[in-house]
């Protein structure tokens, strides 16, 4: 892919140089951990403010925390924007969101203008060759991703990934480029009938996911078997996980106790001192956080039924 217009080169990191153009004192950078540094030093160049706040993707949108730093604008670096998100988002704020460019987003509400900016990883000078496989990758990881395909003759996804939505199918088998298992495991929740990898390109080597799968699934199946005398149902106030009409729906059908949160920590989770939770913000949150906590978490759509894709789906 070429960037349109140029890029910024921030160490092994790569930006379009339209941000630049985004950025000054009436702007507000918002960035994942990892990529605080690029954030900062984007706002040294340009007179801009940083969030510290650790924004885990487009869902999380500092809205309010604009208009408390009159901020006019911010700049959201490193997360897609995916159909669900979008439609939250939408309807959460009221305003409008289009697509201005490969992996930007432009989103405005009455009071602030929010702008999604790609952050690209360069790709390192060796790619050895993955399993077998359809590519998938998230924002960061697209290039990358890319150039694998183009060395090795494979598929890519046309559009990335996130960690609660795969839109594309990858047939047998999938490879992942990212680090770690978040991302790998959004695939395989979506299709769990395919074969997935993770591809770890700075350390040149690929995993099966499998194992960390079936992991994770065991655990999942306690929650089905708790105790339900003390419900909670959790509405998150972020713009693009916010469902307060079908968690009041949930809070009402389980005589749950509905409960609001910005950051639903493990350890903020067991504080709540219920036999089980009920989970209506990020999907994750039932999944990934199952052993660092003592607190069983079923997600909104696993009350539909237990199968890997209503865990993982925010919809």
């Amino acid at each position: 892919m070429q960037i349109r217009g140029g890029a910024v080169e921030l160490g092994n990191l790569i930006v379009p140089d339209s941000v630049l153009a985004l950025l000054g004192p009436d702007a507000l950078i918002e960035s994942p951990p990892g990529f605080k540094w690029a954030a900062v030093e984007l706002a040294r160049r340009t007179g801009a403010k940083v969030s510290g706040r650790p924004v885990w993707g487009s869902c999380d949108v500092g809205l309010a925390d604009a208009e408390y730093m009159k901020a006019r604008r911010i700049v959201h670096l490193g997360h897609g924007v995916p159909p669900n998100i979008a439609h939250l988002l939408r309807k959460n704020t009221g305003g409008s969101l289009e697509r201005i460019d490969v992996d930007t987003y432009l989103l405005k509400t009455e009071r602030v203008e929010a702008y999604f900016v790609p952050v690209y990883y360069v790709p390192p000078p060796s790619l050895p060759r993955p399993p077998l496989g359809k590519i998938y990758f998230p924002v960061p990881y697209r290039l990358i991703a890319e150039e694998l395909a183009l060395q090795h003759s494979m598929e890519v996804a046309r559009e990335p990934i996130t960690g609660c939505w795969v839109g594309e199918p990858p047939g047998a088998s999938a490879v992942v480029v990212s680090s770690g298992y978040f991302y790998p495991l959004a695939v395989k929740l979506f299709y769990p009938d395919a074969e997935v990898w993770g591809y770890d390109p700075f350390k040149g080597r690929a995993y099966p996911v499998e194992g960390e799968f079936r992991r994770l699934m065991g655990l999942k199946g306690r929650a089905y078997l708790s105790n339900r005398e003390r419900v909670v149902v959790l509405v998150s106030r972020k713009p693009g996980q916010m469902q307060i009409e079908e968690a009041e729906r949930a809070a009402a059908e389980t005589g749950g106790v509905l409960i609001e949160v910005d950051e639903a920590s493990p350890e903020l989770l067991d504080d709540l001192g219920a036999d089980l939770i009920i989970n209506t913000a990020c999907p994750r949150i039932g999944f990934d956080d199952q052993d660092r906590m003592r607190t069983p978490v079923i997600n909104l759509r696993e009350l539909e039924g237990f199968k890997p894709q209503n865990i993982v789906r925010l919809l």
